[in-house]
């Protein structure tokens, strides 16, 4: 059935796409690229369950963060080239939507498996899968999304820079999934990820929330 839900939101999200333009096609076009991210996602984990016996621990909560963040930002790798105009965070909201576009998909497909234990029949754990999974997987991809944002507007590349981000988000994601697999510590898992975007959004300032001073020649993103 995810398949299904994939293709019934993503053609009529294509049509959206053409009558739109300038960020907020891009946005669509990053949300869009996220939710066929979770399809890469699996698909992969089905070749990997059915040809390689792994240890189910090693599986969530290493392997699945590591392949997860590389998907959901491969798209980010193409703006690290000089572009004609810049703003100063558009690149972080383009990572923001790739990694909310993944989080819808991954949401159906757990909460879908859940039907036997009852989880999926209480509301309150669908709010807060849904609203922990949407903040984990977008601060994540936001993550990595302020450091291509910083090497574009800086005008340097630095490899390690964005390894080092990229290892970053996969580290918090692990220890999020590690947390989700321990029953007296889920509580915890929970405050991860709202507060890693609290932190992004009113204290970083990742998305924009403040007023910031425009370079000239920038667009007009405060």
């Amino acid at each position: 059935m995810i398949e299904a839900v994939y293709f019934g939101t993503l053609i009529p999200m294509l049509f959206l796409i053409i009558v739109i333009k300038g960020e907020y096609r891009r946005l669509m076009l990053f949300f869009a690229w996220g939710m066929t991210s979770a399809i890469l996602v699996y698909v992969i984990n089905i070749v990997i369950e059915r040809f390689f016996v792994l240890d189910q621990t090693f599986f969530l909560t290493q392997l699945i963060p590591a392949m997860e963040e590389l998907i959901k930002m491969l798209p980010l790798l193409f703006l690290l080239g000089p572009r004609k105009k810049a703003s100063q965070f558009s690149i972080v909201r383009l990572a923001m939507a790739s990694g909310i576009g993944f989080s819808i998909l991954e949401n159906y497909l757990y909460l879908s498996m859940t039907t036997s234990t009852g989880l999926a029949d209480s509301i309150f754990y669908i709010i807060t899968r849904s609203l922990t999974a949407c903040l984990l997987h977008g601060s994540m991809t936001a993550l990595i999304g302020w450091a291509v944002q910083t090497m574009r507007n800086s005008s340097f590349f630095s490899f390690g820079f964005l390894v080092g981000m990229y290892l970053l988000a996969v580290s918090i994601h692990s220890l999020y999934n590690t947390l989700g697999l321990i029953e007296n510590l889920q509580v915890l898992g929970i405050i991860i990820p709202i507060a890693l975007f609290t932190l992004e959004y009113f204290l970083f300032n990742f998305f924009g929330r403040k007023r910031v001073v425009i370079r000239k020649g920038d667009s007009n993103d405060a």
